[in-house]
């Protein structure tokens, strides 16, 4: 039985790094990945529910900026790498994570198996420019290839 696979790409291409999401994205799309679906979220939050439902696996990939982080860095983190409580707060402005709960609480059996995020060291989240900082640029197509090798064709 084949996993249905979702790839999606977060950020905001005109912000430099905040959207290495989305060209990641763009650059498994152009591969052709037979039984792979890939999408673009240039939020995040709410407005990923929709997407997961009904897969069985999701990789997210975003941008992320730690202090002592080299640009170009990535790490592969689990769901359960992040706190799935859900908190009584406003919809608007809501994370991933906590998105990806209160899918988990409400529509359990619609919710992907396993969530993966591949969450990419920035060096550049705040000057408006589209395009990716060179560090950050220079290591894209190995995370990619990582990205196919380890999510796709496992």
């Amino acid at each position: 039985m084949s996993v249905k696979t979702l790839i999606v790409g977060v950020g905001n291409p005109i912000l430099s790094d905040d959207g290495v999401g989305i060209y990641a994205a763009r650059m498994l799309l152009e591969r052709g990945l037979p039984g792979v679906s890939i999408e673009e979220l240039p939020a995040s939050g709410l407005e990923l529910l929709d997407m997961v439902m009904g897969y069985d696996r999701v990789v997210i990939i975003d941008a992320i900026q730690t202090s002592g982080g080299v640009p170009g860095d990535h790490y592969v983190l689990r769901e359960d790498d992040f706190e799935r409580t859900v908190h009584g707060s406003s919809p608007h402005g809501i994370n991933i994570a906590t998105a990806l709960a209160m899918g988990r609480k409400i529509v359990p059996d619609k919710m992907p198996k396993e969530v993966f995020f591949v969450a990419i060291e920035a060096e550049d989240l705040t000057n408006v420019w589209e395009g990716l900082t060179p560090k950050v640029s220079e290591k894209l197509p190995g995370i990619v290839d990582m990205i196919e090798k380890d999510f796709v064709r496992r």
